[in-house]
């Protein structure tokens, strides 16, 4: 264990530094790129045209294609990846296949091979034990922290993984996916201005992951309450999905915490008028009527009757599937109604419609 310390403290040399003027690595590292391109032209070719495959859900297309970049190109660890989780997926021969490969000693790079047989170990002690003695023989090599460190974030060893997912950028620093799950895992510490750090550099280098951009917003809006900021992402949120509804129920949040209550609002509705289902909505329109918009008891006059409606809505709709959400269906907004009631008296109207919910006027 002492060893294996050593290793990652080498591998740590100057991680300050890296962050802030480039990546400091250990002597003889091997340079990253090495690992990204292909000289041969028929395996490169291969490559392109099996993410293409892959990016339009033909996987029968792709496994050929993807062996193909596998065997030409012994140095392209995205290649394996993608041939390794493919022939998975299918199961059968062609997982049988794929198993043979790498069994036998086909992939000529020492450190990639036995990289990806470590990825097919039956165990995360076995693929552990692999990717220690990899890093042993060559501290450079980033794949391995990266592997390395997911194996530590599974058994709940947070701290290492950190560290490891750090190394993995020193040594890569175009490993992007190390810089998003580091941002994941110091979100999971409570770190939250470094995961925030991460999550930037991260969505620098790939802009179009929508998933990872709404996971920054949630830590922006809910975590660190950094409004504004939270409003640009959700900008090119919207731009890369316009009318989602997710996207729109963070943008009326993000417009609440911003204490615009009427805006907020107005986004709920234009939610519930294509999602008449989206009880969540409803029940965040209900509050900003109760508690936020009014200031005094003239105000409560003017705003309950909304947020009664608001109220009756959600309760028509809302399908608790949590102990928070049950909560709120069969304790808190009753409970409220209770006392809208005691001071608006009963509500006269059978039913309630998207109208009764909008913004009173005065």
């Amino acid at each position: 264990m002492r060893r294996w310390s050593r290793v990652v403290a080498a591998s740590l040399v100057g991680l300050g530094g890296a962050c802030q003027g480039g990546p400091v690595r250990v002597d003889g590292a091997v340079d990253p790129r090495v690992y990204t391109t292909c000289a041969d032209e028929t395996g490169a070719a291969a490559w392109r045209d099996a993410q293409a495959a892959l990016a339009r859900g033909d996987e029968v297309a792709a496994l050929p294609l993807l062996r193909t970049a596998a065997e030409r190109c012994p140095r392209l660890v995205r290649a394996h990846l993608a041939y390794q989780d493919a022939a998975q997926r299918a199961g059968g021969e062609a997982e049988r296949a794929m198993q043979a490969f790498y069994t036998a000693d086909a992939v000529e790079a020492p450190h990639v091979r036995s990289y990806l047989r470590a990825r097919l170990s039956d165990t995360s002690y076995a693929q552990s034990n692999a990717l220690q003695r990899i890093l042993r023989e060559d501290p450079s090599f980033a794949w391995a922290h990266l592997s390395l460190a997911r194996v530590n974030r599974r058994q709940g060893r947070l701290l290492q993984a950190v560290d490891l997912f750090a190394a993995a950028i020193v040594h890569d620093p175009q490993l992007h996916e190390a810089r998003l799950e580091r941002a994941q895992v110091l979100a999971e510490l409570g770190r939250e201005e470094e995961a925030a750090v991460d999550y930037r550099a991260y969505l620098a280098g790939r802009p179009e992951d929508t998933a990872a951009m709404r996971a920054f917003v949630t830590l922006l809006l809910y975590r660190l309450d950094r409004t504004d900021e939270a409003m640009q992402w959700l900008d090119r949120l919207e731009t890369a999905q316009p009318g989602a509804t997710a996207v729109r129920m963070d943008r009326a949040a993000a417009l609440w915490r911003a204490r615009r209550a009427r805006e907020a609002v107005e986004t709920y509705l234009a939610v519930l008028a294509e999602d008449p289902q989206s009880a969540r909505a409803a029940l965040n329109i209900g509050y900003l009527y109760y508690e936020v918009a009014p200031r005094d008891a003239e105000e409560r006059r003017r705003y309950w009757p909304c947020a009664r409606a608001a109220f009756r809505l959600y309760l028509e709709r809302a399908e608790p599937s949590d102990g928070v959400e049950q909560f709120e269906r069969f304790l808190a907004v009753p409970y409220r109604l209770e006392v809208i009631a005691e001071l608006l008296g009963s509500d006269p109207r059978a039913t309630v419609t998207l109208d009764d919910l909008r913004w009173p006027d005065r």
